[in-house]
């Protein structure tokens, strides 16, 4: 049977299990990697980046743009630690990212040889699972297993570790036929006697409202809450992380919940009698005192984001495919609230959202990149954590229409995760969207956007008259234009505004749109 490097399995196994792009820079430990790549480039598409934590953020773009697997490939040491604040990011919002990291000789580890860093341990609090590859002819199986971790239950971060020695010898290719992991089970089954008992609150109460989170965010549970809400004629909010799940053209969504969310938000649950949240860390959200006279319905697949604080409430623990798909079977369901006081609300939350696109600037700057872009856009905002709910300005139809960091707040991610986005969705609009100050975590990255010849449009708002500043930032159209990006710089103030906006906004290849605010 053919034998294989360890970097030739490496893509095979990649190439098999349906992997066609990855993220990553060259370095020391994982040179064989890149030296066969060229027998590989028709397979897959490997685009360089300037970062490793910028590699990371592409993958997750990518991740979420499309519904599959991001991939990044880097060095060791300084390498593999500059990736630790991607995987975070990718951890605290559950995104399958796998990180392939380059290792010392196994013979070595453990020696403080050059470069070397305990990868395992130092990722092991914000990955759903890494492992060290000791053997060559064990590298399919444990890609495999990571892809297959990573992309179920609860998705996540994995992170694989390879020694150069591993890389640089040959085996047999044995790719597994099915994975199967003992000690890891990701289907969390739906007990019928929980939902008998979910179904019982739900017929006896008067006004149920749903809000549903980022884990209930599928193209299978999308389909089915439309439907749901529709018959069923309950309002319902999402998360900011799953806005898009529910279309914003329904006249059953109330908008975005939590603070700074939608103006009827705390209208609707003072008014509710039962709230059920799905896929959704809801104590984080909704103040602990607003939900203290409510019966709560939690349904997660995992534990941690149950609510054992409150009164009155049921923990479901199950994936939210199941509770969705059997919730929309429901017929017949009778509630108290009223059609007339519902439009009223629904009436008050797009005025309100109006209003405000009216009075704040930067939410005036969304709502106008909203409506100039065309269906399937794809957004990816990046802002500190009082500007975060900017996002639900934007007029999405689904939710991998909506991409920024929610638990971490990552400055810099926005622009490198726009990136990935358009390598998973070519044929989108991709628009990042970053303060002046987070665009300047990752601007580097400018570099790659030409390299690869992408479409992407990148909008910098800079707040130059902060009087709080002494040094009022770089002009970000001479920046881009150092790069050779085409670059323009205008003023929300100036009467031409919009109209200049529209006509640089349509631009092909990489443009970056600077407005001074």
């Amino acid at each position: 049977m053919k034998k294989f490097l360890g970097a030739e399995l490496f893509f095979e196994s990649l190439y098999d299990l349906g992997i066609r792009t990855i993220f990553g820079l060259p370095g020391g430990y994982v040179l064989k990697i890149y030296d066969v790549m060229p027998s590989y480039s028709k397979k897959i598409n490997h685009v360089l980046t300037r970062h490793e934590q910028a590699a990371t953020h592409m993958a997750d773009g990518f991740s979420r743009a499309s519904g599959l697997p991001g991939i990044i490939l880097c060095t060791s040491g300084p390498a593999a630690t500059n990736t630790i604040t991607g995987i975070t990011t990718a951890y605290s919002d559950s995104v399958p990212v796998l990180v392939f990291t380059g290792q010392v000789p196994t013979p070595f580890l453990g020696s403080d040889a050059f470069q070397e860093a305990d990868h395992i341990g130092i990722t092991r609090s914000c990955t759903k699972h890494n492992t060290l590859v000791r053997k060559t002819v064990d590298l399919p199986k444990a890609i495999a297993e990571a892809l297959f971790i990573s992309n179920t239950g609860k998705k996540g971060p994995v992170l694989v570790d390879m020694p150069k020695d591993v890389l640089i010898s040959e085996s047999e290719y044995k790719m597994p036929k099915e994975v199967k992991i003992k000690s890891y089970s990701p289907k969390v089954p739906l007990k019928n006697s929980e939902y008998e008992s979910f179904r019982k609150v739900l017929t006896a109460s008067k006004r149920p409202l749903l809000i549903f989170g980022k884990g209930a965010c599928s193209d299978f549970n999308k389909k089915l809450i439309s439907k749901f809400l529709n018959k069923s004629k309950l309002p319902a909010m999402s998360s900011i992380m799953s806005l898009g799940l529910i279309d914003g053209t329904n006249k059953f969504n109330f908008g975005v919940v939590g603070e700074g969310g939608s103006a009827v938000s705390e209208d609707l649950i003072n008014k509710a009698d039962l709230i059920v949240s799905v896929g959704c860390d809801l104590i984080k959200i909704v103040p602990e005192s607003n939900l203290k006279s409510k019966d709560i319905v939690v349904v997660n697949i995992d534990k941690a984001n149950f609510n054992a604080r409150t009164k009155g409430n049921m923990n479901i623990h199950t994936d939210s495919d199941n509770f969705i798909e059997k919730l929309s079977a429901e017929k017949g369901l009778s509630f108290e609230w009223e059609a007339d006081n519902l439009q009223k609300l629904r009436e008050k939350y797009l005025n309100s959202q109006e209003k405000e696109a009216k009075t704040n600037k930067r939410a005036g700057i969304f709502k106008l990149i909203s409506n100039l872009s065309p269906k399937n856009s794809v957004f990816c905002s990046d802002f500190s954590y009082e500007d975060v709910i900017l996002q639900k300005f934007l007029s999405v139809s689904d939710f991998k229409d909506s991409i920024l960091s929610g638990g971490n707040g990552t400055p810099g991610y926005g622009f490198p995760a726009a990136i990935g986005a358009t390598f998973a969705r070519p044929k989108s609009k991709v628009i990042s969207i970053s303060s002046g100050i987070n665009f300047q975590f990752n601007m580097q990255e400018l570099i790659v956007t030409l390299e690869q010849k992408i479409d992407l449009t990148i909008v910098v708002l800079n707040e130059k008259k902060n009087k709080q500043k002494k040094y009022s930032g770089p002009d970000y159209k001479s920046l881009g234009e150092s790069f050779g990006v085409k670059s323009h710089q205008l003023s929300y103030n100036d009467k031409n505004f919009e109209n200049n906006f529209k006509k640089f906004f349509n631009h092909k290849g990489t443009a970056l749109i600077e407005i001074l605010i």
